[in-house]
């Protein structure tokens, strides 16, 4: 899909409210069901669904998306959550600034510490809390499965990320039974 076709389909979705499956074959195996939000050259902000349902929030990059889908299942899934009153709920994350990954996360820091970070050719991702945010990267201390906390920090480049997940059920849930930090 051309970029110029992808941003028009995305800027449509966004105006309308419009539920799609975003692919990104590169960075993720699955298709991604979600309501774009807002965008820039470079990022994605869009609520993610999960079994009619959403759940939370997530930024991609614009350059690891291969295609949009907007058909009957999508269309059908939108009916659903209308009908469900899940639409009227919705609310989005307040300003966020998604001109870079480094601005974004400047938004999100105070108000969404914990969160998800996924990284470029990794198959992990990284749960826990943005501790310092540099110029070309940021600090990142993460926790396990089982909610102990790394010895150490992680430094994440912002060129390596491909998505950034917050405000989503799995990281609301496990921060309150988290080891408490020293």
């Amino acid at each position: 899909m051309e970029t110029n076709e992808l941003l028009q389909l995305l800027d449509r979705a966004i105006q309308g409210r419009n539920v799609l499956s975003i692919e990104r074959p590169e960075v993720a195996e699955t298709e991604m069901l979600c309501i774009p939000i807002a965008r820039s050259d470079e990022l994605l902000l869009v609520h993610i669904f999960y079994d009619f349902y959403p759940d939370g929030y997530r930024i991609v990059r614009i350059e690891d998306i291969y295609g949009i889908i907007r058909d009957g299942s999508e269309e059908f899934f939108e009916r659903v959550i209308h009908a469900e009153g899940v639409y009227a709920r919705l609310r989005t994350p307040g300003d966020i600034d998604l001109g870079n990954w480094h601005s974004a996360l400047l938004s999100l820091r105070g108000r969404h510490d914990y969160c998800i970070i996924e990284c470029d050719g990794d198959d992990d991702f990284l749960v826990g809390k943005m501790v310092e945010l540099g110029q070309w990267d940021c600090t990142f201390w993460y926790f396990d499965a089982t909610g102990k906390w790394d010895d150490e920090v992680d430094v994440v480049d912002y060129d390596d990320i491909t998505a950034l997940s917050f405000d989503d059920n799995y990281t609301k849930t496990i921060v309150k039974y988290i080891e408490k930090p020293q």
